[in-house]
């Protein structure tokens, strides 16, 4: 894994967290507890501070940047899919990123809202808890309960990235 300090600003990982090899961490970042980070994300704060929270995963190519003007806070067990651009102020619990979506600068997610694959938030919108919004820009689509499937579907991929904090520092290793 390539964890950079940036002056100062000291990347603090939770022992418990998995960050792949081929990530990169620079900055100002802190990552909890068994959270997951897949090869070529890079998450960078060199300009404001970044915050993971516990069992979330940053799926393969994600890129997260900070901003100074703002902590850029992720919260617990969020699920950020593959090759999204989070440059987004918050994102609460619970809530899930799509593939390819595009969060900009001072956006807000709420508690368990579903930004959609290769959806675009304008800056500093914000969303309202347990809705799914999609399309480009990014515009309410329908509710998103606890019972709906795709939520339990979610929370299924969550724990299992959660739980490979723990199979990939024992089972991952290099053949070439």
């Amino acid at each position: 894994m390539v964890i950079y300090a940036l002056g100062e600003k000291v990347p603090v990982i939770a022992d418990s967290a998995y960050v792949h090899p081929l990530a990169s961490v620079i900055g100002d970042v802190v990552i909890g507890e068994r959270v997951f980070v897949a090869p070529q994300a890079s998450i960078r704060g060199d300009i404001g501070k970044i915050e993971i929270g516990d069992e979330s995963n940053v799926q393969d190519g994600v890129v997260i940047h900070s901003d100074p003007s703002f902590v850029t806070h992720i919260g617990r067990r969020v699920n950020i899919g593959h090759n999204a651009s989070i440059h987004s102020e918050w994102i609460g619990d619970h809530a899930a990123i799509g593939m390819g979506a595009v969060l900009m600068v001072g956006s807000k997610v709420a508690e368990g809202a579903l930004i959609a694959n290769a959806a675009l938030l304008h800056p500093k919108t914000e969303t309202e808890p347990y809705k799914v919004y999609a399309g480009v820009p990014a515009r309410y689509l329908r509710d998103f309960p606890e019972d709906d499937p795709a939520r339990i579907t979610i929370e299924h991929y969550v724990q299992s990235y959660a739980e490979r904090t723990r199979y990939y520092p024992e089972k991952l290793r290099e053949i070439r």
